[in-house]
């Protein structure tokens, strides 16, 4: 029984060990990259798109921006340090009639920014459910 109480906290600090680790984001700007799309199908085994180890400095969280740029619309992928938080927000140009909505997306997962979803990472999903099932078991 004692040992329940030392195996649930270590496995909840394992939960979250691989975020802290090394962050792994898509990478890409549809300006230059043609397959870097707002919804693009990276399983596919033709694809170049693949998640990328973050270079920067204290990277947390993935992002993607989907909006227009210089008058053409397209999506950029990155690793940044802040949260830009989930939001976005309809645009209009005084040149013509028509209404753009750009929006960012913010994750903190392995390659979560591959599409406008924000995912959490399945070994702290699953870490996080085997340390609830262990201390519900060991309590009875």
């Amino acid at each position: 029984m004692d040992i329940c109480y030392a195996i649930v906290p270590l496995m909840v600090l394992l939960a979250f060990c691989d975020q802290a680790a090394s962050l792994e984001c898509y990478q890409c700007n549809s300006a230059v990259d043609s397959e870097c799309q707002e919804f693009f199908n990276h399983d596919l085994p033709d694809s170049s798109q693949r998640p990328k180890l973050c270079t920067m400095y204290q990277a947390q969280y993935c992002i993607k921006v989907t909006g227009m740029w210089g008058g053409v619309v397209g999506t950029h992928r990155f690793c940044s340090s802040r949260d830009l938080g989930n939001q976005c927000q309809d645009m209009r140009f005084p040149d013509h009639s028509r209404k753009y909505r750009g929006c960012v997306y913010t994750c903190s997962a392995d390659g979560c920014n591959g599409s406008s979803t924000v995912s959490a990472s399945i070994i702290s999903i699953s870490t996080g459910l085997m340390a609830t099932v262990l201390f519900l078991v060991m309590r009875r």
